[in-house]
């Protein structure tokens, strides 16, 4: 409304103007549009990628990868645990606090029982067999090359295509279910220590069917988050390359 008083002809006119109507009508207009702007949620940003947070930090300062390794020893038990018997969501834990500890020890721990456990076995069987003792450290850079590069290569597959597919996925997030996934060998290394190749089979099944269902289950949560549809042939993919690693594995280590 507005309101003018005429005092005088004379006297400079005073005029009196209340604009609170058009400025709460404008702000009654703006709030909506302002709310709905900012009431829709962010894309998933999973834990691990480029531009996570990192402490404001680079990739090449210490800081940044210093954030991967601020776990204890129970979270890296319980997470190993999670691995070796799959019944509860493991990515649900590891996004919660990110790590690389497990993700390369237990791969590095895989390698030295693996070699250590095959060198023992053979000696063992040589020595039944009153051969000479002869050390092969060519299977410990076989079992070098072929872990890291079954963990490296493929869980970086796995990165590239569900983010092809638009799934979000996290680098040390796929890296780190390939990685945990591994940590069932330790137990099976020893195990097929034993002079039977047919426990041998089972333990190696047991193994395969462990670390599979784990990946998978991991690999389908990850796919999951997929707004278009990512198709279903990397699972099966996965599997097979899985399958061929537990061959090598049967017929290079425990194979005495």
């Amino acid at each position: 409304y507005n309101i003018v008083v005429d005092v005088d002809d004379d006297e400079p006119t005073l005029e009196f103007q209340d604009f609170a109507t058009t400025g709460a009508n404008q702000g009654r207009m703006n709030g909506g549009s302002t709310t709905a702007a900012t009431s829709a949620p962010p894309p998933y940003q999973a834990p691990g990628t480029t531009d996570s947070s990192g402490g404001g930090h680079s990739l090449w300062h210490i800081e940044y990868w210093a954030q991967y390794f601020n776990v204890d020893s129970r979270d890296v038990v319980q997470r190993t645990y999670m691995a070796v018997v799959p019944k509860d969501s493991f990515l649900d834990v590891y996004n919660a606090n990110p790590d690389l500890w497990g993700t390369f020890w237990i791969p590095t721990s895989v390698i030295f029982v693996i070699f250590v456990t095959a060198s023992l076995s053979q000696g063992i069987a040589e020595a039944l067999a009153g051969a000479k003792r002869e050390y092969d450290f060519t299977m410990l850079t076989f079992a070098v090359f072929t872990v890291y590069t079954y963990v490296l290569a493929i869980g970086t597959f796995v990165y590239g295509v569900t983010k092809y597919f638009g799934s979000h996925p996290g680098l040390m997030e796929c890296l780190s279910v390939y990685g945990y996934a591994m940590a069932v060998w330790i137990p099976i290394s020893v195990l097929c220590v034993l002079p039977f190749n047919w426990f041998r089979w089972v333990m190696v099944a047991v193994g395969f069917a462990s670390s599979g269902f784990f990946i998978m289950r991991a690999v389908n949560q990850i796919v999951g988050r997929s707004n278009g549809k990512l198709h279903k042939a990397i699972i099966p993919l996965l599997l097979v390359v899985h399958a061929l690693l537990v061959v090598v594995f049967k017929f290079k280590f425990f194979n005495y």
